[in-house]
């Protein structure tokens, strides 16, 4: 039996050794990124008559570039192809100078544009949606990429958890009307956000993507829920540095208007950072995608 002295060496020694002991592991600060990257596909990818091309090394590049100024811990992604081509942009982030080493990806109905997520940090769980069903006539349908939900282990005592999503877009579709889809999927994410705060409210929360809608929006406001209410998201009023808060644009018609948000958990909220929350901007955005990227900062709770 050791004697008590080495006993205590020992333990200390083992605190220190411990992961999240040092700066690296247990960060104070910690910088999301969410970004459609616009078909960030290696190969071309037919639907039909429709022929989607391969992304061109001059908008990877760009996409690197934009990343490599965020520098985010975490970053979630919409229209990512195969999970040959995430692992494709984690590899090219890594030689660039941006480890991500945990990944997951979501495997929904649509096969061409998933939803995936990059993290600095380990996953501790993973629960995906690619199943809820909706009725939509007398037919049932399902979201179209599914809901990402995983929880980051950010430190000891720290997770944050993300859900992801990307909305039917506004294309008209002969099957459907894309705006009653739209609103269906939407119903379904505010169950899954009610269904994860009313049975774990210490949960801190953040849901993330490209909503294929505005603001005052009925699929914005149902994701949101009741002002004042336990399962309530709050959207962060996020803009550029020069006050602008579109986040797409529509080359066809030129038209510039916010579709993509992050939404925040009632105690995530404080934890939001106004220094460096923002829409990214930069000069040759439109290169890397249709849709710029939302960054937020967050400040880490002290220890306990």
């Amino acid at each position: 039996m050791l004697p008590p002295r080495a006993i205590i060496a020992a333990a200390l020694l083992a605190l220190l050794a411990a992961p999240g002991q040092g700066n690296e592991a247990s960060p104070e600060r910690l910088v999301f990124a969410a970004w459609n990257v616009r078909n960030y596909l290696l190969a071309p990818v037919r639907k039909g008559t429709l022929l989607t091309p391969p992304k061109s090394i001059e908008s990877i590049t760009a996409v690197l570039a934009t990343l490599g100024t965020i520098a985010p811990d975490i970053l979630g992604l919409c229209e990512i192809g195969t999970r040959k081509d995430l692992a494709d942009l984690q590899r090219r982030l890594k030689a660039a100078g941006l480890d991500l080493p945990h990944s997951t990806w979501v495997d929904g109905p649509d096969k061409q544009r998933h939803l995936a997520l990059l993290s600095r940090f380990p996953l501790a769980d993973v629960r995906h949606d690619t199943r809820s069903e909706f009725r939509l006539g007398a037919l049932p349908r399902r979201m179209q990429r599914g809901i990402l939900d995983c929880t980051v282990q950010v430190r000891p005592g720290f997770a944050l958890r993300l859900l992801g999503v990307h909305l039917k877009s506004p294309r008209v579709v002969p099957d459907f009307d894309q705006a009653e889809f739209r609103r269906a999927e939407s119903l379904v994410l505010r169950r899954h956000v009610e269904s994860i705060l009313e049975s774990a409210p210490e949960t801190r929360l953040l849901v993330f993507g490209d909503f294929n809608d505005r603001k005052n929006s009925p699929v914005v406001a149902g994701v949101l829920g009741r002002a004042g209410a336990r399962t309530s998201l709050t959207a962060l009023p996020l803009a550029d540095r020069l006050g602008d808060q579109w986040t797409y644009r529509w080359k066809e018609s030129d038209e510039y208007t916010r579709v993509d948000y992050v939404m925040v958990s009632e105690n995530l909220r404080p934890l939001v950072l106004r220094s460096g929350t923002r829409l990214h901007r930069a000069k040759n955005w439109f290169e890397a995608s249709d849709h710029r990227p939302l960054v937020v900062n967050l400040r880490l709770p002290k220890k306990p």
